[in-house]
């Protein structure tokens, strides 16, 4: 049985590069069982250096290098050829909606004649996608796997709609650990804090959804409400417009700043910024940049899943993000607290992947942010105690799921 996985390249610096990295590691352990494991990966970045390698077992194409003419670095134009080389049983697509609809009109997929099933292993970040997102999936998919209980449930409310699974994410223990106090300690020194230091993180991309601006307001409320606390707010993300980065950061700071009448030259080194597009920062330096922070924190107003706060939550940091639903999947009260949303507002006519974000107010944020510095020594006990699942457990019945076509008379 042949199983083609589309999705970004392992050799990548995104949540997408770690996710399939994963999966790619569980379905090499089916190859004594009959199924033969290929690999679509595109958006690979050559010039980042090796950052991961494919797995053992795995017979991987890297639609970068193949493209021809060179596009955007999906490989749209070598996918259908390619599959018709490669003949599968199981095709699988995983990305937003928008993607897996460009991919399937490239691999020019017919339910009725192509000799394959094709399942979906959607992110999506919003309710409300585009009916013509919407339709293209429910006509051509056999199955599709969400990331969470609670998008499967927004799929399944949808009409008609096909066999819908939960295939959640994990973390990589490879990658991320708690590490011992001293080495701690000797990260935070490198970093010229306080003794008594709160320190925060954000590792999200910089872009619009990811609401970087609110996160900075919520901060600065922080520190005007508490001057005299040694309160500091380390992002990692693009600082690049260029490259793609969505928020001035730097003046976005400064203007709150200002607007509250506080000292900037009081404040300025309260903001630490690590820019992920000047050099990308390896898996090992983000686990110390985890450990070195006390809270982690994320302000999107859309999310598919958010490994980087599991990831960070493992090595012993509770969390602050926006109650969007998907959260609360993997994490608790205990362990995080939650900013209530406000009223929706609403995307414009053009916005293929939502229809509507819940809003959410700074103040609220810093309010989240004061009741779990109160409270901080529970949080981290809870986070310290707490469970997590492993990639072998929620990898479990999808791979079962890859097992049933493999003995159900496929190649």
């Amino acid at each position: 049985m042949r199983f083609v996985l589309i999705s970004t390249h392992v050799d990548q610096t995104t949540g997408y590069s770690k996710v399939v990295y994963n999966l790619l590691k569980q379905l090499a352990k089916l190859t004594t069982s009959g199924v033969k494991t290929y690999h679509f990966g595109f958006q690979r970045h050559p010039s980042h250096g090796n950052i991961r390698s494919v797995p053992t077992g795995v017979i991987a194409y890297d639609a970068v290098a193949n493209e021809d003419p060179k596009e955007e670095g999906f490989g749209f134009n070598k996918i259908h050829e390619y599959l018709e080389m490669v003949n599968p049983d199981v095709v699988m697509i995983y990305n937003d909606p928008l993607i897996i609809h460009r991919f399937m009109d490239a691999m020019k997929y017919d339910k009725a004649t192509s000799p394959y099933k094709l399942w979906l292993y959607v992110d999506q970040v919003y309710e409300g996608i585009a009916p013509p997102l919407l339709e293209t999936i429910r006509k051509n998919a056999d199955r599709v796997y969400c990331f969470t209980k609670y998008w499967a449930d927004v799929y399944s409310k949808y009409d008609a709609f096909p066999d819908v699974r939960v295939l959640e994410n994990a973390v990589d223990t490879t990658m991320f650990s708690k590490l011992p106090d001293v080495l701690r300690g000797n990260i935070r020194a490198t970093m010229n804090l306080p003794f008594n230091a709160v320190l925060m993180v954000n590792a999200n991309r910089n872009s619009q959804r990811k609401r970087l601006d609110l996160s900075i307001m919520g901060f600065v409320e922080l520190i005007a409400r508490n001057p005299e606390k040694p309160y500091y707010y380390m992002i990692v993300t693009g600082m690049n417009a260029q490259q793609g980065a969505y928020y001035d950061v730097s003046r976005i700071f400064a203007m709150e700043i200002q607007r509250r009448g506080l000292n900037a030259e009081d404040f300025a080194k309260r903001l630490m910024l690590v820019d992920t597009a000047a050099k990308p920062v390896p898996d090992s330096a983000i686990n110390e940049i985890y450990n070195a922070a006390d809270i982690g924190v994320n302000t999107s107003d859309g999310e598919g899943f958010g490994l980087c706060q599991i990831e960070h939550l493992y090595t012993g940091a509770p969390q602050i993000v926006t109650d969007i639903g998907t959260y609360r999947a993997f994490m608790d009260e205990s362990v995080c607290g939650f900013v209530p949303p406000g009223d929706r507002v609403y995307f414009s006519g053009t916005m293929p992947l939502g229809l509507w974000a819940p809003s959410f107010s700074y103040k609220d944020l810093a309010d989240t942010m004061e009741s779990m510095i109160a409270k901080l020594p529970a949080y981290k006990k809870a986070a310290a105690e707490y469970t997590f699942k492993t990639w072998d457990e929620v990898c479990t019945s999808w791979l079962e799921d890859v097992k049933a076509e493999a003995g159900s008379g496929s190649k």
